[in-house]
């Protein structure tokens, strides 16, 4: 389960984030999908799973510690994006991926390879036609017992406000969206859209009183709203996929305009109610395994900094991307620090 979200500030700055959202144990040293804090610079040589490749511009996000899979990140041009998991995600043999002379990604390195090689949303859009997820083992992971890969779909955004979602849901190959500036999981992209329609009551003011007319007993009936917050009366309040999604959608338009040099606050106190608490989501009822968010990271476009808050502490890490000539790792904190 993840959530991710852009606002945009009262001068057109952009601000992305997201949620990861997990049961496996993220922090742990044995754990394959241990995150940590990356940038590389403009011309690293970057070995993948399935091919090396040197970056066109300069990247930074979180990542699978001891290899070059981001969760997320931004690349010196401010384009940034981001996976979630997809149930529906797809996957293609390799080899007829490259005799359709096509170019097979690893699914976790989609994010790596997109931002290392495009500047823009339309750079993507041009391109994206020519690559499909290959059916191949994420190496780290084979001897996980969560999954082999990470079933996914992918969302990217840059500094013109413009963002898409692909889902390899065609046999590996992708569907493109046009993003409305939130994502969650399954179900696909299109379904989360149309199912904002379930939500046309919503506004971002309160309701008012009404009455409802005269009828048997020919007296009105005075409703009274039920405190502040009638107008977002109705929002889903649970942790699916779907209900974060519409949660995610109506909130992040309704907040009041803000000043780009307040934005990574803004961003992240949008975030506060999909962000999910360890314990209510178990596994199962026998289960102390708990879906719940591991760790938040927002981006700031323009400039093309990061932060990243772990859960369970309030400590933040803020890295520039231009900051550093050379490859570099931190990992996340998670000790709390108080004044």
């Amino acid at each position: 389960m993840c959530t991710s979200i852009t606002i945009k500030s009262r001068t057109g700055d952009l601000f992305f984030g997201r949620t990861l959202d997990c049961f496996p144990h993220f922090f742990d040293d044995d754990s394959p999908f241990k995150v940590e804090m990356t940038i590389f610079p403009k011309g690293t040589l970057l070995t993948g799973q399935l091919d090396s490749w040197k970056t066109k511009y300069a990247i930074g996000g979180l990542n699978i510690k001891n290899t070059i899979a981001l969760y997320d990140g931004i690349n010196d041009a401010g384009l940034a994006g981001e996976l979630n998991a997809l149930g529906e995600c797809t996957w293609a043999d390799i080899n007829e991926i490259r005799t359709s002379q096509d170019i097979p990604l690893m699914g976790e390195e989609v994010i790596t390879y997109m931002l290392s090689h495009f500047n823009s949303v339309d750079e993507i859009k041009a391109n994206f036609k020519k690559y499909a997820l290959a059916d191949v083992s994420f190496a780290p992971a084979v001897t996980s017992n969560i999954f082999k890969k990470i079933p996914s779909h992918y969302t990217f955004v840059d500094t013109t406000g413009k963002g898409i979602i692909l889902e390899p849901v065609n046999n590996g190959y992708f569907k493109i969206y046009d993003s409305i500036g939130v994502m969650a999981n399954s179900p696909e992209y299109d379904w989360q859209v149309t199912n904002l329609r379930n939500y046309v009551q919503l506004q971002g003011y309160n309701a008012g009183n009404t009455k409802l007319i005269p009828t048997l007993n020919e007296s009105d009936i005075l409703l009274k709203e039920i405190g502040y917050g009638s107008g977002l009366l109705g929002l889903p309040g649970d942790y699916t996929s779907t209900s974060r999604f519409v949660r995610a959608a109506f909130l992040s338009r309704y907040i009041d305009d803000f000043d780009s040099s307040n934005g990574i606050n803004v961003l992240f106190n949008t975030f506060t109610t999909v962000m999910v608490p360890k314990g209510v989501e178990r596994v199962s009822a026998a289960s102390l395994d708990s879906d719940s968010t591991l760790y938040w990271s927002g981006y700031d476009l323009s400039k093309q900094i990061f932060y990243v808050k772990a859960a369970n502490t309030n400590t933040w890490l803020r890295r520039n991307i231009h900051d550093y000539d050379h490859e570099v790792h931190f990992s996340l904190p998670i000790e709390n620090v108080y004044a």
